[in-house]
């Protein structure tokens, strides 16, 4: 069927009806956090309840049993215990399974890891930072910025590095947890009135189980979260499995690296949106050092603003409409081949799965070196990868970004009466 373009009116109304919804989105939210600082912190209704609040130990703990221990010292794990010693609480013990404060911030290094939320919003609203250098963070810079907090806030005295949790078991008789924990091949175990699990979903890489012939390839592998840094690329047939939030920040950087030949090798594509992003000049971070309220205003701006797209997302109001045809004109303008801009169409609508932020994944991808497959993995050989249609691509270097272990829960955890999580969630997740 022939495609239609939109008419240059139809986008104009297009443009106006999101930026309305954003405005008023914005408008209605900032009055409600104005009204809600004027009654709350002007006023000081319920402050002197909420400014009295003090954690004490439990006179019941034993010497050997602690008030609460966090599992990870990502931004998660580090809010919470900054939060504890805001508290007067400094009871607490962060296990951290790698040597280094950051969680996931720390665990991924494959090229071009960035975040996809502006860093003025991606940071502890306690602790801004006026010296991000881009308006979206890159990994280092936010790994940087976890380091400075964890001393900052004396965190770093509570943490046990290169220590992992191995099991949680809740003992009734005491009304305590046993957390059993293994570091330098010595299991130790640790008794603690609550558990903190802040060890976030994004840890654990997750490798394809339906393809054969991954242990028989002969060349070079590594994971997006598992990063080999000593991979070199350079006049290499490289495969990229998986067209996710990772595999589109790194197939950019991977194409730059003198390839011979790029395969992308893609199950569903993803609706990709542009990244408003820029160096931040020296002149405003000067500005957010001064005047902090600035950014803490620009903080909240961005703030309704990604709020906007609930009544899309979550309400399924006509306003999706809008972002479609805005979403599709941007994969329209950028993307000229028709046979390429099909592969490029997810076929569920913008919202269903993650929406990604990306100003150099459709021109990567459009390089003459790169070529999209979009047919499923049958077998992997030991120098080539076949799909479902018999056809082989050699290959000498396989990248695999193919997500997270988000599925399950990564913990062995026994409830009250020795109930198995596992069991418990084996259906799905819930409570």
């Amino acid at each position: 069927m022939e495609e239609v373009k939109p008419s240059k009116l139809r986008l104009l109304s297009c443009l106006v009806g999101a930026y309305s919804v954003i405005l008023v989105t914005v408008v209605t939210g900032m009055l409600g956090q104005f009204f809600y600082w004027l009654v709350f912190d002007v006023c000081g209704y319920g402050k002197s309840r909420q400014s009295n609040t003090k954690l004490t130990r439990p006179k019941d703990l034993k010497d050997n049993e602690i008030y609460a221990l966090i599992i990870g010292s990502g931004f998660s794990g580090l809010g919470t215990a900054i939060k504890l010693s805001e508290l007067g609480m400094d009871d607490y013990v962060i296990i951290e399974r790698h040597g280094h404060v950051g969680g996931t911030w720390y665990a991924n290094t494959y090229p071009g890891c960035a975040c996809d939320v502006p860093s003025n919003l991606y940071s502890f609203s306690f602790e801004p930072n006026p010296k991000w250098s881009h308006f979206f963070g890159r990994q280092p810079e936010i790994g940087r910025y976890l380091e400075h907090c964890t001393d900052k806030y004396d965190i770093r005295r509570h943490i046990k590095f290169n220590t992992t949790v191995t099991e949680l078991r809740w003992l009734d008789d005491r009304q305590v947890w046993q957390v059993t924990t293994q570091s330098n091949g010595e299991q130790k175990q640790i008794f603690a009135r609550y558990v903190m699990a802040a060890h976030g979903p994004l840890s654990n890489a997750s490798y394809p189980t339906d393809m054969p012939g991954i242990d028989k390839f002969e060349g070079e592998m590594c994971h997006t979260a598992e990063w080999n840094p000593k991979i070199q690329f350079a006049n290499k047939r490289v495969a990229v499995i998986g067209t996710g939030a990772s595999a589109i920040q790194a197939v950019p950087e991977i194409q730059k690296s003198n390839v011979t030949k790029l395969f992308i090798f893609q199950r569903t594509a993803p609706w990709i949106i542009p990244r408003a992003d820029r160096p931040v000049k020296e002149w405003e971070k000067q500005v957010f050092a001064r005047f902090p309220f600035v950014q803490k205003f620009i903080r909240c701006l961005m703030y309704w603003i990604r709020e906007s797209t609930v009544w899309s997302f979550t309400y399924r109001l006509p306003t999706r409409f809008l972002n479609d045809e805005l979403v599709k004109f941007n994969l329209a303008r950028q993307v000229k081949d028709k046979d390429l801009r099909k592969k490029l169409t997810p076929t569920w609508d913008l919202g269903c799965k993650r929406v990604l932020i990306s100003n150099d994944w459709y021109p990567a991808i459009q390089k003459p070196n790169v070529e999209i497959v979009s047919n499923r993995i049958k077998e992997i050989k030991p120098n080539s990868i076949v799909t479902s249609d018999g056809n082989e691509y050699p290959v000498d270097v396989i990248v695999w970004s193919t997500g997270f272990q988000v599925q399950k829960f990564p913990l062995t955890v026994y409830g009250k009466n020795g109930c198995d999580l596992s069991e418990q969630w084996q259906g799905s997740m819930q409570v």
